[in-house]
């Protein structure tokens, strides 16, 4: 359940959620103001030609007046009431002193006063057989021999109209925006789980074989990206080729002159009186140290080839372990430090090269021995877990300076070492590259992290 809701917090926080938020956000304000623009300008031009033709009627009635008397108005006022028109205008005509002569206006309509002699009245009007409340715009207009006449039109169908559209587009709107959450937290996630494939993909091949491409037919929508990552791994593959390719050669080259080297110096050593053979031997112990150093590069390179192991011989890593521990237990006990050494009761077997797995663990070992101070201690343990990705899991623990962050991607590279340690113990950086072309080339990952104090390393094998 925690695993889903953090999924479903980071399908929110992506950017791909956030941007169609954004975008529903925007078009949804945006459809909001052009409706009120439009509604606005309607209802300008509505009114304006309501307070027209309220004007113009005011005018017949005047004409009416003044052509057939009160009795021709009347008559004229019954015709129109008469006429049942559902968007008719209506009347009030009052003598001077204020009684109702015609119209189906009432005097006790309740009204409200604007500017230019205009009226707001309200009052119950019968539609379609129901009472319903309605809105008039009126105007009181002088007929004369102080006749006046009230002509009043209903401008509620526009109000009911506007309120019908609103209502009807923030529902709409809000549907909109439900269904666009909906919609974008589904794109959002088919998006993450594109950049997810192309996340596990690049690290599988980064742990694993960097010669594997990403398979740009299974990335749907990211197949773009997908090519682009393929020709960017072409040309990281073809630069650390061309490195490893000048590294090799050179130590290939070297390699000869240097053992010719050591043979020259050796001959030289037995022909010198017993008291300068000493200066000899250490430059022996040079080269010595030189050609190991140009076996391991040769040594990883073969490993980094891009093969991997494809023997069926069983090993069993326990006593594997065992033996690289009672190997370097005196070593250990010249600096007074404690090894704990712990495997399952049980034999964990993985397929592989038993020489190999014996280098890759006395590598690791060996530099926390040699980094480790004196009444320090060291841990290294083996667990089993069947199901994962990896199901070995070798971790040695020191309790030395260890490795800053920073430096635990650099230190896999050949002939790295960090700053400190250059003077501090002798040595050419390769271990833990070997210790990684080994674990690569048995299909699994070597991994560093903060022990406080010290350094842990992890290995991992299937």
């Amino acid at each position: 359940m925690s695993r889903e809701m953090s999924r479903v917090r980071r399908v929110l926080r992506s950017l791909t959620f956030r941007f169609v938020v954004k975008y529903l956000l925007a078009l949804t304000g945006t459809v909001l103001v052009i409706t009120l623009l439009l509604y606005a300008q309607y209802s300008y031009r509505y009114f304006r030609e309501l307070s027209t033709s309220i004007l113009e009627e005011q005018e017949t009635l005047v004409l009416v007046y003044r052509g057939q008397g009160l009795a021709g108005l009347r008559q004229y006022v019954m015709d129109q009431r008469d006429a049942n028109l559902l968007d008719r205008f209506h009347y009030m005509v009052l003598d001077p002193d204020g009684e109702l002569l015609a119209g189906d206006l009432p005097r006790t309509t309740s009204y409200r006063v604007f500017d230019d002699g205009w009226l707001d009245l309200e009052m119950g009007l019968l539609k379609w057989g129901e009472s319903v409340d309605a809105d008039f715009l009126a105007r009181i207009t002088e007929l004369g021999d102080g006749y006046r006449a009230v002509v009043a039109r209903d401008y509620g169908s526009v109000v009911f109209s506007g309120r019908l559209v609103f209502t009807t587009l923030a529902r709409a709107m809000l549907a909109t925006i439900v269904l666009g959450l909906v919609g974008g937290y589904f794109v959002a996630s088919r998006s993450m789980q594109h950049v997810e494939w192309l996340g596990q993909e690049m690290s599988r091949i980064v742990r694993g074989d960097p010669a594997q491409r990403l398979q740009v037919e299974d990335s749907g929508n990211a197949s773009e990206l997908a090519a682009v990552m393929n020709r960017m791994l072409d040309q990281t593959e073809s630069l650390m080729q061309g490195m490893r390719s000048i590294s090799d050669n050179i130590a290939h080259d070297l390699r000869t002159p240097l053992g010719r080297l050591r043979n020259q110096l050796i001959r030289l050593r037995d022909t010198l009186p017993a008291e300068r053979q000493p200066e000899v031997e250490t430059l022996v112990a040079d080269c010595d140290s030189l050609l190991q150093s140009f076996s391991a590069v040769l040594r990883i390179s073969t490993l980094e080839s891009g093969n991997r192991y494809t023997g069926k011989r069983e090993v069993d890593l326990g006593r594997v372990l065992r033996d690289v521990v009672e190997l370097y237990e005196p070593l250990a006990h010249e600096k007074s430090i404690e090894v704990v050494f712990s495997v399952p009761p049980f034999a964990a077997k993985t397929r592989g090269d038993a020489d190999l797995l014996f280098q890759l663990f006395a590598n690791v070992l060996d530099n926390a021995i040699k980094y480790t101070p004196e009444q320090g201690s060291i841990r290294v343990q083996l667990s089993t877990q069947h199901g994962g990705e990896f199901d070995h899991r070798v971790c040695i623990e020191d309790t030395g300076p260890g490795i800053s962050a920073e430096h635990w991607g650099d230190v896999f590279r050949r002939f790295y070492r960090v700053d400190p340690s250059r003077s501090a113990q002798p040595g050419h950086g390769l271990g833990l590259s070997m210790a990684q072309a080994i674990a690569q080339y048995h299909g699994g990952v070597v991994d560093l992290a903060d022990n406080q104090p010290g350094l842990r390393v992890v290995i991992r094998l299937p």
